[in-house]
This record gives structure tokens, sequence and C-alpha cells, in this order.
């Protein structure tokens, strides 16, 4: 009502034979919602960012139920393991499990069975030129009571394998509710990787068109990617 009032009260503009001005339109900006960041405590008591900027994420859910698909999933993107652009994550949910009674137990048995993959994994990290430790780069994030997985959209547990593709920009790209075809998984995280590398070479490129200069190599370098393997199907 006030508003009204002074829109009244306020003298009308004089009459002129000038022609008016075409109206203009403020342009509007819509952006991206806020990233969403997702962190946990793994079984060395590290915390860690679940969907890190700049990498390629494959994020696991695996449960008591699907340990075999779990290790399927992880041997199907060995390959792809010590690359600087793509790390494996796994979430264990153990909500409604024993485990919740011998956690000490349960996160030590973790920690050996990473010491143990670490062996294997290496062959792949030097493959992918990288001479660190694969142990050192290793993820397994028990949830005892139900702090991660609903932050994830896993509200309840599940027997299924389930996973989220997180990309570069550490948004969600696909989500699977029961991952099962490892091939088509390693597709899908080969394709992210492949995209990612594009558009670093052509900020690169650029870069170098603008300054005058060659062609210069992403900041973060990419290895080749290495050849397909055959999948293990999960049951």
């Amino acid at each position: 009502m006030a508003m009204t009032s002074c829109a009244l009260a306020w003298p009308a503009p004089a009459q002129t034979n000038a022609p008016s001005a075409p109206a203009t339109h403020a342009a509007v900006s819509i952006s991206a919602p806020p990233l969403r960041k997702f962190k946990a405590v793994d079984a060395d008591n590290h915390t860690i960012l679940l969907n890190h900027p700049g990498l390629i994420t494959l994020l696991l859910g695996t449960s008591e139920d699907s340990q075999d698909g779990a290790r399927a999933a992880g041997k199907a993107v060995y390959p792809l393991r010590g690359r600087p652009d793509f790390q494996l994550i796994v979430v264990v949910d153990l909500r409604d499990s024993i485990a919740t009674w011998v956690p000490s137990v349960v996160l030590a048995q973790m920690r050996s069975n990473l010491d143990h993959e670490a062996i294997e994994l290496k062959p792949y990290f030097l493959k992918n030129g990288n001479k660190s430790n694969p142990r050192t780069t290793s993820y397994v994030i028990p949830d005892f009571s139900g702090t991660i997985c609903p932050q994830l959209g896993w509200t309840e547990s599940s027997d299924n394998l389930r996973a989220i593709l997180f990309g570069a920009d550490g948004r969600e790209i696909k989500r699977w509710d029961k991952l099962e075809d490892m091939a088509a998984l390693q597709a899908d995280v080969r394709a992210a990787i492949q995209a990612l590398i594009e558009v670093d070479q052509a900020k690169a490129a650029a870069v170098a068109k603008n300054q005058g200069t060659k062609l210069l190599q992403p900041q973060t370098p990419h290895p080749p990617l290495l050849p397909l393997t055959s999948p293990t199907p999960s049951n």
C-alpha cells in the first residue's frame, strides 16, 4: 500500500516529442547450483573428499552380500589405477551388519585386504607412469552408522552393488542402482576420462594460440589409456 501511495504522489514525467529509447532487458545469469562435497573417513582414518574436483571418480557402494561384485568392478578398472586423473573409492554399507559389534576387527581386515591389493596394482601403476605405492591411494570407507550412504542417495541398505561416477567438476555423471555389466562400466569410465583429456588438450591449445607459443602440455599430464581388459562378470 505504501508503494502505491508513493507512485501516485510522484509527478508525472514531462511529455516530449523525442523518440523513446528501445527497452533493454538485463541479461539473466543462470548459474549451476553450488557443488556439494562429500567427505568421509576411510579405513586408514584419513578424511578424504569423495568427489574431488579435477579427477574422474568411481564410487562403489557395496555390502556384505555384494562383495564379489565389488571385487569384479575393482578389477575392471585396474588398467586405470595410478592415473593422475582417476580414483576409485569403495564405500562399504555396514549399517545392518554384525560388523558394527566389532569395528576394530573389521577395520583391520580392510587394511589387510588393501595391503594385498596394492601388490596386484603395482604393475598397472607403473604402466601408467606412476612409481608411487598404490596403497597410499587405495580408499575403503566403512559406514557403520549410516552417516555416509544416505548422503549419497543410498537411504536404504541393499544387496546390490551400487555405483556413482563423478566428473572432473565433482558433479555426478552417472549412477547405477544395480551394477552388473563390468564391460559397460569400463566403457563409461574410460569415456569420462577421455572427455577430460580432450577438454584439457583444448584448453592447452587455446592458451598456446593466445600466447603465440607452441602447444603446451595440460597442467595435469594424461598418460595414454591402457587397453581394455576382459572383466569378470559379477554374480
